[in-house]
């Protein structure tokens, strides 16, 4: 596995494993199955519904708890103090005494509030790490400069089709690092039938997944793909072995719509 070491010092790994629509009764297999694979990563989230099955999956792997990360993200709260609430609520259904990350799930009215609340957690050592998830422009800007701590990761829709190549250097001239949420592309717009990314894929003996998440790795973006299907998970960690040329990488830029899936 590699690592990236965010701005407060913790280290992060590169690829890690998303539940997003994984159902509760099959969390926690899930889960299971990857980090017995080498993932070290997992992401969740309240909205989720399956934080407390991540626990239990990591609980019982029998791996250190120090070397998991574990990332959850609570939605919008209306007040510092329900944000307060909900931090302690997602680490009582994890079953921890803190998590590795907590994001705040996507902007609300009172992104500063809820942003205050995830500083004192980490100060209180509930959270080790702090930051945001699907703010751009002047969302984010605003935690920038009424805020104290530079949050240390902003998780965007990111993958070929919307390679956020404007928002990135934005994030990180404040020192923040894009995370992909949907780096595959949840398979939208036939993606994993593209000539392209086939023929890159041919090339290097990889699957056009991994191809899609090598691009990402080779741009610095740590990227938390899904899946249910073994063989899946499995691939889908097995993208440090090889290495796309500067030509591959041109060429897949050229797949970029500049867009969301969702406009």
């Amino acid at each position: 596995m590699e690592y990236t070491t965010l701005n407060d010092g913790v280290k992060i790994p590169m690829v890690g494993f998303g539940v997003y629509l994984i159902p509760a009764s099959e969390t926690k297999t899930a889960v299971s199955t990857a980090l017995k694979d080498g993932y070290r990563l997992i992401d969740t989230a309240e909205y989720y519904h399956n934080e407390r099955e991540v626990g239990e999956a990591v609980a019982e792997s029998g791996i250190p708890r120090d070397q998991v990360f574990i990332t959850s993200k609570m939605p919008p709260q209306p007040s510092y103090e329900e944000a307060m609430k909900r931090i302690d609520e997602t680490c009582a259904a994890i079953g921890n005494d803190y998590l590795d990350l907590m994001l705040i799930h996507w902007p609300g009215n009172a992104n500063v509030e809820n942003y205050r609340a995830l500083e004192d957690a980490q100060k209180a050592g509930k959270v080790r790490s702090i930051g945001l998830s699907s703010f751009y422009g002047k969302d984010y800007q605003e935690i920038i400069d009424q805020c104290d701590v530079v949050p240390v990761v902003d998780q965007n829709e990111t993958h070929v089709f919307c390679q956020q190549v404007a928002f990135q250097p934005v994030l990180e001239s404040h020192g923040t690092k894009l995370e992909a949420w949907s780096p595959l592309a949840a398979g939208s717009h036939q993606v994993f039938q593209r000539p392209l990314l086939k023929t890159i894929a041919r090339a290097h003996h990889k699957t056009t997944a991994q191809v899609m998440l090598r691009f990402l790795f080779q741009r610095n973006i740590i990227t938390i793909p899904k899946s249910v299907r073994p063989q899946r998970i499995r691939d889908n960690i097995n993208i440090f072995d090889f290495e796309l040329t500067a030509d591959e990488m041109k060429l897949i830029r050229t797949l970029d719509r500049g867009k969301t899936m969702l406009e």
